[in-house]
C-alpha cells in the first residue's frame, strides 16, 4: 500500500480527507472544530488531512474568523464574538486582533435603536438585552442614555 511522506497510508488518509472535504462543502470550520469532527480516526491520518487541506487553502482560521465577526458585527458586541471565536478554537491572537472595543457604544445604540419602541421606557431591559448581545455594562448605560435623549445611534 502506498504511503505519504508522513508515513500514513494513502487510502486512510483519503477516507478521513473525503469526510474533512463533505464537511467543508457544507460549511466552514475552524482546525479545532474539524478535528473533533474527524475523531474517529487515527490521529495521524487526522493530521495529514488537516495539513493537506491548509496546504490547499481549504483550511483557514484566520479567514473563518474574518468572515464570522463581519457577518455577525451588527448583531453581536465583542465579548460575545471573542467568546465564540475562542469556543471553536481560533488562536487568542486572531481573536484580539480582529475583534476590539473600538466603536462599541456606537454598535450599541445602533442595535438599541432598531429596538427601541421595545425598550424606550426601561433601561434595565434594554442594558440586560444588550448584556446579552455581549456588549460591556458601560457600553449598554451609554447607548441608552444617547438614545433617550435623543441623539441617535452613532
Amino acid at each position: 500500500m502506498a504511503k505519504t511522506r508522513t508515513g500514513v497510508s494513502i487510502a486512510s488518509v483519503g477516507k478521513a480527507l473525503g469526510r474533512a472535504l463533505g464537511l467543508l462543502a457544507r460549511r466552514a470550520y475552524t482546525e479545532a472544530e474539524l478535528r473533533k469532527k474527524l475523531a474517529g480516526y487515527p490521529a495521524d491520518e487526522v493530521e495529514a488531512a488537516v495539513e493537506r487541506l491548509k496546504a490547499w487553502g481549504y483550511l483557514d482560521d484566520r479567514g473563518f474568523a474574518e468572515a464570522f465577526v463581519r457577518s455577525r458585527r451588527e448583531r453581536y458586541g465583542p465579548r460575545r464574538l471573542a467568546h465564540e471565536l475562542r469556543k471553536r478554537g481560533v488562536a487568542e491572537e486572531v481573536v484580539a486582533e480582529l475583534v476590539s472595543d473600538a466603536g462599541e457604544v456606537e454598535a450599541a445604540a445602533r442595535l438599541l435603536g432598531r429596538r427601541w419602541s421595545r425598550y424606550r421606557d426601561d433601561r434595565a431591559r434594554a442594558v440586560r438585552f444588550l448584556l446579552g448581545r455581549g456588549f460591556s455594562l458601560e457600553a449598554a448605560i451609554q447607548a441608552f442614555e444617547r438614545l433617550q435623549r435623543g441623539e441617535g445611534p452613532g
